[in-house]
């Protein structure tokens, strides 16, 4: 009985080491990792009930689709709203410690948004959801994203806690503090009434600026979803991959809200997973569907879904994207969003980055001479890293032509 016992005991401290372990995928013993996992992280947020059919037992079936998205976190939302529950109608608390595991071998995290009522225990409502594994947390509130820090700050494996920005009272750039959350969701640069380089470039220049590291999002439960605020019924696809450019190759982290990396609209909201049908023999095709499928966009090169993977992959890969300094550049008047991703010690093998993205439905004739000249870079051509268009080749600084609502990614050269 003694050995029994001492059995039984060293499998439960062994299971709950595993699942405070399975906050960072690959987990084994500490965790410690000296790289920050957040800092630039692609998070994707969705909730159970909207993103598949049968809620949170549904999700370990796409994580291989959020992986080849470069997801690095899921934060789930509407599932734990308050307390130490889940909503009966999306599952249990197995189903959701079966997607911690599932989601850790993909390399992907676990974060709750939590919604407390005003007689929760915060305290505890945080440590319960930490043992059981998750990564971190989204809370509106800023005070209480502070308490969550300091709670999370006790656990191992890089635990965060992410805010939203209040607009009226921003942190001062100053040097983050121990207190602050990790992350802080930045909505200003993703939902300016309307798409123009004027209402834009103020905006990201204004998260140059804050000191918790801001993450960029263009859609979220409480918003329009950007393919029906901004498309124009023509360069509906063109728009979205600008969208996606602004949110993967500036100094942030990003949030995706489920399915805009399919183009859900208000009208069509839900993702479609299977392939329509082939048609029977000798009967005519059935009219497109007009909801987003994932496994059409699959097979399609020039599809939004693979935009948004190559962008991930850059925004992952490329150390001047993920970390170099970024330099907003004034080409309002022709409505042009243009900005310079700066290494710190700039080399052959460590280019500046370019980006630009044409805001109009009309070409666009640019010239960036001048604006490099200013800046003391070298280079005289952009060598394509990355285009929403069909084009072939470098772009020369003095005269470039910019499609409708295109976006241009390339290396500075000379």
């Amino acid at each position: 009985m003694p050995s029994l016992r001492t059995l039984l005991l060293a499998l439960t401290l062994s299971t709950t080491a595993l699942s405070q372990t399975l906050a960072r995928p690959g987990w084994a013993g500490s965790g410690m990792n000296s790289q920050p996992w957040w800092k630039h992280a692609v998070l994707y947020q969705l909730d159970p009930k909207n993103f598949s059919e049968n809620g949170l037992k549904s999700i370990p079936t796409h994580l291989d689709y959020l992986q080849s998205l470069g997801v690095d976190a899921i934060l789930l939302t509407n599932t734990a709203p308050d307390a130490q529950t889940i909503d009966p109608a999306l599952g249990t608390l197995d189903d959701l410690d079966d997607l911690i595991h599932q989601a850790s071998r993909h390399s992907i995290r676990i974060l709750i948004d939590l919604k407390p009522k005003p007689d929760t225990d915060l305290t505890a409502t945080a440590r319960f959801w930490l043992n059981r594994g998750v990564a971190g947390f989204h809370i509106a509130n800023p005070t209480q994203a502070t308490l969550l820090r300091k709670i999370t700050n006790t656990y191992v494996g890089q635990r965060i806690v992410i805010t939203d920005l209040d607009p009226a009272n921003p942190p001062k750039p100053q040097q983050n503090t121990a207190s602050d959350p990790h992350l802080l969701f930045d909505p200003r640069p993703g939902t300016q009434p309307q798409l123009t380089a004027a209402t834009i470039r103020p905006a990201l220049e204004a998260i140059q600026d804050l000191r918790i590291q801001p993450v960029l999002l263009t859609d979220g439960p409480d918003l329009k979803r950007s393919m029906s605020r901004y498309a124009d019924g023509t360069h509906d696809l063109e728009i979205a991959k600008t969208l996606a450019a602004l949110l993967l190759t500036s100094r942030s982290a990003t949030n995706l809200y489920y399915g805009q990396e399919l183009g859900l609209t208000e009208t069509y909201p839900t993702i479609h997973w299977e392939a329509p049908p082939a048609p029977e023999k000798g009967h005519p095709a059935p009219p497109p569907d007009p909801n987003p499928n994932a496994a059409v966009e699959e097979s399609n090169p020039r599809s939004l879904l693979n935009w948004y993977r190559q962008l991930s992959a850059l925004h992952h890969g490329n150390a001047t994207i993920a970390s170099g300094a970024s330099i907003l550049l004034n080409h309002d008047d022709q409505n042009v969003l243009v900005w310079v991703r700066k290494p710190q010690i700039i080399s052959t093998i460590a280019p500046a980055m370019v980006i630009i993205c044409n805001l109009t439905p009309q070409p666009v004739q640019l010239s960036l001479k001048d604006d490099v000249k200013r800046l003391h870079l070298k280079g005289s051509f952009l060598r394509t890293t990355m285009r929403s268009d069909n084009a072939m080749g470098p772009m020369h600084l003095e005269s470039m032509t910019i499609p409708p609502y295109a976006v241009y990614i390339g290396e500075l050269r000379y």
